[in-house]
């Protein structure tokens, strides 16, 4: 038999055996809306809803991130994360940069709004979403819990500084028309603020690559190329990134590109310290 018809014999043998725990068919039929209609969503959202403001933070702060926590049942580490963070007196909060899912169904994303309403997260969590979190129509449980992908956080210090972190929808491995022409009014205040952090799901760098995750997708090279000028004609402070499943650094235009680790594979976070620089370390969980 040739490899032209054994390909979909095998396609069709993955798509039947894979039940809820695998992405095959996402891979190659994703579902939910597309990246321009959901970041409309989101906007509308964010709309009828106050921006969020982190008022009387400390000069220097912590932020801990972590991504592609992919939830099938056990939270154990998710909750270690989190503990740590509630432990730190110095966390501000944290952030879960995409990949909540690995199964179908509203169960991972109620799991983690419980756990961020519990206390093992002593201070707020903040998500962005994540391929997985589009594929098996779990864009729909995403948006019941956490209602936007494409948004913005400021802190304001004791000392009279404001920081403003942007979190981006990269589900789709693109950030859209919308989406970039948003970020680019933000950016037009950047001198308001004394650091500007971005979280985004997706990697950018394509020699960024796990076998675990094949396949997957970088973003488009256009895009690549505006997003990264951006960030450099903007000064952003620090780029955060998951998706790839491990730990990873570049620097582009004096900006750093920071990649986070699965948190079941490769168990470590990101520590980000925000004072007169940011600064960042690997933890191990």
């Amino acid at each position: 038999m040739t490899i032209r018809k054994l390909l979909p014999a095998a396609i069709a043998l993955l798509l039947v055996t894979s039940c809820n725990r695998l992405d095959v068919s996402g891979m190659f039929f994703s579902s939910g809306t597309h990246t321009e209609d959901r970041v409309a969503e989101w906007l509308a959202w964010n709309d009828s809803h106050p921006a969020v403001v982190i008022a009387n933070a400390p000069d220097q702060y912590n932020i801990y991130v972590c991504s592609d926590i992919h939830l099938e049942g056990s939270t154990d580490r998710v909750e270690c994360f989190l503990r740590a963070e509630g432990a730190d007196a110095n966390g501000l909060f944290s952030i879960i940069n995409g990949d909540i899912a690995n199964e179908s169904g509203p169960r991972p994303f109620r799991q983690l709004d419980s756990l961020i309403r519990s206390d093992a997260a002593a201070d707020t969590c903040f998500v962005t979403i994540g391929n997985h979190d589009i594929y098996f129509d779990c864009q729909q449980y995403f948006q019941q819990y956490f209602h936007t992908s494409t948004y913005a956080v400021t802190v304001q210090t004791t000392g009279g500084a404001k920081d403003l972190f942007v979190f981006l929808d990269s589900g789709n491995a693109t950030h859209g028309r919308r989406q970039l022409q948003w970020l680019r009014e933000l950016l037009q205040h950047r001198n308001e603020y004394r650091h500007m952090v971005v979280a985004t799901h997706t990697c950018l760098f394509r020699n960024s690559y796990n076998y675990s995750t094949t396949p997957a997708s970088n973003l488009p090279e256009e895009e690549f190329y505006e997003l990264v000028d951006l960030m450099s004609r903007n000064r952003v402070s620090l780029f955060l990134m998951g998706h790839f499943h491990h730990k990873e650094q570049h620097t582009l235009g004096d900006v750093p590109y920071v990649m986070t680790s699965n948190l079941n594979e490769d168990p470590s976070y990101l520590v980000v310290t925000c004072a007169d620089k940011v600064s960042y370390r690997y933890e191990e969980i």
